[in-house]
C-alpha cells in the first residue's frame, strides 16, 4: 500500500482548537506519517503510537522517538498543508559504531534544522605545544559537570572538568598520556572562563585516557556531550579524564604553600561521543577505563539511511460527526490504520476511503465513506452483538478481555473496542486491540514466542551480576523480556565490568564480561613530586566562554569553521605571547 494511503488520522476537536470552525479546509495544520521497520514510536507532547501511523497536527516542531537496537530520533518542522513522511529503520549497533571500548548505546539523530558540516581537510591551527593556559571557546554547564574543550594540537582536543586535579603529560612538545608528568592543575571553571591553580603533592591525580576517532567519511565534525573543538575533525584524538568512582577529600599544596582540600571529585567514565554529516548525527555512549588508549570507528553512510524524511503537499477536508445517542466513542480506519474520538465533533481528513465504527452502552453502528465527498456523518447506534473467536498458541495460554479472563474460545460481545491480553509461562506476553462492529464475527489469531534466555559468564567467575531487575552469581542464566540490557558485573579486587546485550523473542545468547584487577597507579601520588616547580596557570584572560554551545551542537560552528579556525590561530599567536607556555 502506498504511504499516502497509510493514514491513522489525528483527531482535531474544535472545542479545543478555537478559530478553525469557519474554514472548509484545515488552516495551519499538517500531516505527519511515520513508517518503517520500527513497531512503536513516541512523540513528546502528542502520544505513543504503533506504526505505521499518520497524525494531523498543528504546524510546528516535532520530535519522533523510536527505541530499538539503535535509538532513533527525528526532529522535523511540520508546515501548514504539508505531509511529512518519516521512514525509520532499526539496525544492529555494530553496523554503525565499533572499536576496542565499551559501547553502552548507539543513537542516530536526524534534525531538519541543523546541518552538520563536512570539510575539505582538517584545520591547521598552528598551536604551540605544552602545558599552561590556553584559549578555549567552548564551555558547557550541565552534562555531566561544568567542562570545557581545549585544542592542544591540530587534531587533538582535551577535556577539562571543573573541580578536578588534571595532569599534563608531554612527549616532546605534544601532550601524550604516556609521556612524562610535567604539571598538575586544579581546574576552576566559572561563568567567565577557565583557570587553573598549580599544585604539588596532590593525594589524587585524575587519570586520563585517549580516544582516536575515525569515520568512513573523512573530515566530518566530532562532538563530545554535543560540544566540539576546532581540532575535532575526523580523524582526530580526544584526551579525556576517567574517574571510575567518586573521590573524596583530595589534598594538595599550592605554589604559595597553601593547603587546599577538594571535598568531592565526582565519578566520570561514560561519555556521549558523536560525529555528524548533513542533518544526521551518529552518537555512541562509551565507557572508558583509566590510562588506556582506545579507537572508535563510526559508519555514517549506513546511519544516514536509517532515518529518511520526505515532504509533499496535502489537502485536508472538514468532517462533522454526530451520533444517536451522543457521547459515543468512534474509530475511523483507513486500511490498517485508525483514529479514535467521541461524538459530536468535527475533524479534518485527507482524501481517501474510510470506515467508521461507533459504539456506546452495548449498541453500535458502522458506515463507510469517502473524503472528499462526505462533510457530515449522522450515525444511529443499534444493540447488535458481535462474536470474537480466539485461535491462540500455546493452547494453555490465558486470555483476558479488557482485564477479565475468558474460558471459552468464542465469546459474544457488544460492539466496541477491546484489549486482548494473551499470556503463558515462558512466553512473551502479547497484547492486541480489536474493534468489533455490530453483528460482526471476527477470529483473532495469536502465536506467543518464547522468552529470550541469557547466559552470563565473567572472567574471573563468581562475580555479582545485575541484568535489568535480575541478580545472580556468575556463571548464571537469566530469562528476560525482549529488549536492550546493560549487564553489570562486580567482584572485590576488580574494576566493575559492563556489557550491552540485545534480546529478541526466542533468543538464546551468551555474554562474557572480563574484569580487570584494581591496580594502584604510581602516577597518582609518587609522581606528584615532579610538579614542585609548577607555576600558576594564567587566568581567564586566555580562555573564553561561549555557553550557547552547551544546548545545541554544531550548526552555527559548522557553518563557519574556516573563519573560526583562522580566528583561533590568530588568538593562539597572541595568547602564546601573553601566556607563559611550558
Amino acid at each position: 500500500m502506498e504511504v499516502k494511503r497509510l493514514f491513522l488520522i489525528g483527531l482535531l476537536v474544535l472545542g479545543l482548537l478555537p478559530g478553525v470552525t469557519a474554514y472548509e479546509h484545515a488552516p495551519n495544520y499538517g500531516v505527519l506519517t511515520i513508517t518503517g521497520s520500527v513497531e512503536k514510536v513516541s512523540i513528546p507532547g502528542v502520544g505513543v503510537f504503533q506504526t505505521p501511523v499518520t497524525l494531523i497536527l498543528p504546524a510546528g516542531n516535532y520530535t519522533v522517538l523510536a527505541d530499538g537496537h539503535v535509538k532513533l530520533e527525528a526532529r522535523v518542522f511540520l508546515n501548514s498543508s504539508k505531509h511529512i513522511i518519516i521512514e525509520l529503520q532499526d539496525a544492529e549497533p555494530g553496523r554503525l559504531v565499533n572499536g576496542n571500548l565499551t559501547i553502552l548505546g548507539v543513537k542516530v539523530t536526524y534534525d531538519s534544522r541543523k546541518n552538520y558540516p563536512k570539510f575539505n581537510g582538517t584545520p591547521s591551527l598552528g598551536l604551540i605545544g605544552g602545558c599552561g593556559g590556553s584559549w578555549s571557546p567552548f564551555y558547557y554547564t550541565d552534562k555531566p559537570l561544568p567542562l570545557t574543550l581545549e585544542d592542544v594540537w591540530d587534531d587533538v582536543a582535551k577535556l577539562e572538568i571543573n573541580g578536578t586535579v588534571m595532569p599534563c603529560y608531554l612527549r616532546g612538545t605534544r601532550e601524550d598520556i604516556s609521556g612524562k608528568l610535567e604539571y598538575i592543575f586544579y581546574e576552576i571553571i566559572g561563568s567567565f572562563g577557565t583557570s587553573g591553580l598549580a599544585l604539588k603533592n596532590a593525594s589524587f591525580i585524575t587519570p586520563l585516557s585517549e580516544v582516536s576517532v575515525l569515520s568512513d567519511l573523512e573530515y566530518v565534525q566530532g562532538y563530545v556531550f554535543n560540544v566540539s573543538a576546532s581540532s575535532m575533525v575526523t580523524p582526530f584524538k580526544l584526551i579525556l579524564p576517567v574517574i571510575p568512582r567518586d573521590v573524596y577529600n583530595v589534598r594538595g599544596v599550592s605554589e604559595e604553600g597553601d593547603v587546599i582540600t577538594i571535598k568531592h571529585i565526582p565519578k566520570i567514565d561514560t561519555y556521549n561521543l558523536s560525529v555528524g554529516i548533513n542533518h544526521t548525527l551518529l552518537t555512541a555512549v562509551i565507557k572508558l577505563a583509566p590510562h588506556e588508549r582506545y579507537s572508535i570507528h563510526y559508519n555514517l553512510k549506513p546511519a544516514v539511511g536509517l532515518i529518511q524524511v520526505t515532504e509533499e503537499p496535502v489537502e485536508l477536508y472538514k468532517l462533522t460527526i454526530t451520533t444517536k445517542p451522543e457521547g459515543a466513542k468512534f474509530v475511523i480506519t483507513n486500511g490498517t490504520l485508525r483514529v479514535e474520538g467521541t461524538s459530536p465533533t468535527t475533524l479534518y481528513l485527507p482524501g481517501g476511503k474510510y470506515t467508521i465504527t461507533a459504539f456506546a452502552n452495548g449498541s453500535g453502528a458502522v458506515e463507510s465513506f469517502s473524503i472528499p465527498g462526505t462533510g457530515r456523518l449522522n450515525l444511529t447506534l443499534k444493540p447488535l452483538p458481535a462474536r470474537l473467536t480466539f485461535n491462540v498458541s500455546p493452547e494453555n495460554a490465558s486470555i483476558l478481555v479488557n482485564g477479565k479472563p475468558v474460558e471459552n474460545k468464542s465469546v459474544e460481545l457488544p460492539p466496541g473496542e477491546y484489549v486482548i491480553n494473551v499470556t503463558a509461562a515462558g512466553y512473551v506476553p502479547e497484547s492486541v486491540r480489536v474493534v468489533l462492529a455490530p453483528n460482526e464475527s471476527k477470529t483473532l489469531a495469536v502465536v506467543l514466542k518464547h522468552l529470550p534466555v541469557l547466559f552470563v559468564r565473567t572472567k574471573p567467575g563468581g562475580a555479582f551480576v545485575i541484568v535489568g531487575n535480575r541478580t545472580c552469581r556468575s556463571p548464571c542464566k537469566v530469562t528476560m523480556l525482549p529488549g536492550k540490557y546493560l549487564v553489570r558485573a562486580s567482584l572485590k579486587g576488580y574494576e566493575n565490568g559492563t556489557a550491552v546485550v540485545y534480546l529478541e523473542d526466542g533468543d538464546v545468547k551468551n555474554v562474557t564480561v572480563t574484569l580487570e584487577p584494581i591496580v594502584e597507579r604510581a602516577g597518582n601520588v609518587s609522581t606528584s613530586t615532579q610538579v614542585m616547580t609548577a607555576t600558576l596557570v594564567p587566568g581567564s584572560q586566555g580562555r573564553t566562554e561561549t555557553s550557547s554551545w552547551g544546548a545545541e551542537a554544531g550548526s552555527a560552528r559548522g557553518d563557519s569553521v574556516l573563519p573560526k579556525a583562522l580566528a583561533l590561530a590568530g588568538v593562539v599567536v597572541v595568547v602564546s605571547i601573553v601566556l607563559k607556555r611550558r
